[in-house]
């Protein structure tokens, strides 16, 4: 094996590594700032609105750093996924849900009542650099179902169909129900009551992220999907 084939392997390996950290990164710093923001209430506030606030830093650092985590997994895929037009779109597509992650970590979110702590009804108010963050939201959900189901695509045409099937049931449908039950153009929306939109969000938090890190740890550990890449030996 020659040294650049050792090189192009060890850095297709850590673009997949990106997207292996991700999801936990993105995952574990929110949910500790939701246990600890005072204000914060789970049942109440979506966890996008942990970016407004005197520590609003904290989630539009994590959004940043998870986006370009994101952006460079999806280089890792288009190294490693290379049959075919619908492998390259996928990875293409998952470049863009970076983008999207890292538009929501620059832009923060309008406050919710009760969040950041002592803000009222009355308070709220929608905003442009809100709505930016929302469409991102909302946009993200939609970039990464269309990725799901073009990835979802690729690997039935290779026979992979456990996967393929894996995909379709871990995006789509909770991208779909995300955003029929809430509008992403509505940053001041009184979600306090609709449980439905409460359901919807904790579940693509958790379940959209597990679809994201076993897709990476799948490429990450299975060498027969390294194409076109030399393999350490």
């Amino acid at each position: 094996m020659t040294t650049t084939g050792v090189r192009s392997a060890r850095a297709t390996r850590s673009l997949l590594a990106c997207g292996v950290v991700a999801g936990p990164l993105y995952v574990v710093v929110t949910l500790v700032q939701g246990l600890t923001r005072d204000g914060f209430d789970p049942r109440v506030h979506t966890f996008n609105v942990m970016t407004t606030g005197d520590l609003g830093w904290l989630q539009r650092t994590n959004g940043l750093l998870t986006g370009v985590l994101m952006v460079l997994f999806a280089v890792g895929v288009s190294r490693v996924l290379r049959t075919g037009r619908f492998a390259a779109w996928g990875a293409r597509l998952l470049g863009l849900y970076g983008v999207a992650i890292m538009v929501g970590g620059i832009f923060p979110s309008d406050p919710q009542p009760g969040f950041p702590a002592g803000t009222t009804p009355e308070m709220v108010r929608t905003t442009w650099h809100g709505i930016v963050h929302q469409g991102a939201r909302g946009g993200g959900y939609l970039v990464l179902t269309m990725a799901s189901l073009v990835i979802a695509w690729s690997f039935a045409a290779e026979g992979r169909r456990a996967w393929a099937w894996f995909t379709v049931a871990a995006v789509p449908v909770l991208g779909a129900v995300m955003l029929a039950a809430h509008n992403p153009l509505a940053p001041g929306a009184d979600v306090t009551g609709n449980p439905m939109v409460r359901l919807v969000f904790f579940a693509p938090l958790g379940l959209t992220w597990v679809w994201a890190f076993a897709f990476a740890t799948h490429l990450f550990t299975t060498r027969n999907t390294l194409r076109g890449a030399a393999r350490p030996q």
